[in-house]
């Protein structure tokens, strides 16, 4: 029997703990196969890891994935090495595992020095550290295209929390930018995806024309999961667990209280499935109480980060469990004491923070519901 940790883990979620993103999982792998680079935008622990890490087991061995992730890289110096490290991965996996067949393989990344050895893991690839960062970038992606197209091979490579490139300490940043897209629009056998999770970083990255990587790659937003999929989901995962179908009333007390929230669903719903029975609306409220409680600490430690105006207006949207329709207007912020224009800053500032979203229908709520709860609780 699969545990309940296994089917709501808290990190990744691929294979039976995936809740359906079929059409998410058919675009990306589409455009991966295709050559389409794709730059990727969800929130935080939206399912943005979880759907790149199901999409590359989906394309794979066909294709060769590799990926790096920027978001400790705090230099240039530091970028270089970790994609160096990505690209010796890559082009490891493409040569067949025979000394005879890696002559491709040498001539591709001949610029880098590269040096082959075997072992009982297979062929291992090592190349020497270039002398400008900026230089090395570029030349080690175009080497893993030509390497790849030798191979008769395609690559994904994906780079996640791209946005940490333009934040970097030193190294010119949009001179690197610039490095990644001299590769990437040359590239033939290499898809490149570029993931991120912090949306006017990253958004003025790929749209704005001033910046080197302006209209390079197409658009993908990661949205969250429809209340449907999710009952399916919940119905089918409750049914191997208990043999009995989980009361409707409770699957939707689940989805109202998380929002829809893959990590705070996973969070609410692993425990209530280690529960001996299905869970009920109340069980379902109550081991909400416990979990809102427990995340308590960490938005405190948000909160506080705050401007007092910022603070002020988090908290009146999070006490409307419906969302406030318009949380700038004269109305709504003579309430809180505030001028129009100090609200629409916090606003402004809330939302380039993620910590507040307009819903579809106009509605402004918060992106985190625990939050929200611990806030209505204060």
């Amino acid at each position: 029997m699969v545990s309940a940790t296994e089917l709501f883990p808290l990190g990744v979620a691929t294979g039976r703990a995936h809740c359906n993103r079929v059409r998410e999982r058919n675009e990306l792998a589409g455009s991966v196969r295709e050559g389409m680079h794709t730059w990727l935008w969800a929130r935080r622990r939206i399912g943005k890891t979880s759907l790149i890490e199901q999409v590359l087991h989906d394309v794979e061995p066909d294709i060769v994935a590799t990926r790096l992730d920027l978001l400790v890289v705090h230099d240039a110096n530091a970028f270089e090495t970790r994609l160096r490290a990505a690209v010796e991965q890559a082009g490891s996996r493409l040569a067949p595992r025979k000394r005879s067949s890696t002559s491709k393989l040498t001539n591709a990344f001949s610029a880098l020095k590269p040096e082959l050895s075997f072992s009982a893991f297979g062929l291992r690839l090592k190349l020497a550290a270039p002398s400008q960062a900026g230089e090395g970038i570029v030349e080690m992606l175009l080497a893993l295209d030509a390497a790849a197209g030798a191979y008769d091979r395609r690559v994904v490579f994906v780079l996640d929390e791209f946005q940490q490139l333009s934040e970097l300490q030193n190294g010119a940043p949009r001179s690197l930018e610039g490095a990644v897209r001299h590769a990437v629009e040359r590239a033939r056998n290499v898809t490149y995806v570029f993931a991120g999770s912090r949306k006017h970083l990253l958004a003025s990255m790929f749209e704005d024309e001033d910046r080197p990587l302006y209209r390079l790659c197409r658009k993908m937003t990661l949205e969250r999961i429809s209340a449907e999929d999710y009952r399916q989901f919940l119905r089918r995962v409750g049914r191997t667990r208990w043999r009995r179908r989980v009361p409707a009333e409770a699957i939707d007390c689940i989805l109202t209280l998380t929002n829809r929230h893959p990590h705070y669903v996973n969070a609410l719903c692993a425990p209530l499935w280690r529960a001996e029975a299905p869970p009920t609306a109340d069980s379902a409220e109550a081991m909400w109480t416990k979990l809102v409680a427990e995340e308590g600490g960490v938005a405190a430690a948000q909160v506080a980060r705050l401007a007092p105006s910022q603070r002020a207006l988090l908290r009146a949207i999070a006490e409307t469990e419906d969302g406030v329709p318009h949380p700038t207007s004269h109305s709504f912020l003579s309430q809180l004491r505030l001028p129009v224009s100090t609200g629409v800053r916090a606003r402004d500032a809330l939302e380039r923070d993620d910590l507040i979203q307009q819903e579809a229908d106009g509605r402004w709520t918060l992106v985190d519901p625990a939050m929200a709860a611990w806030l209505r609780r204060l």
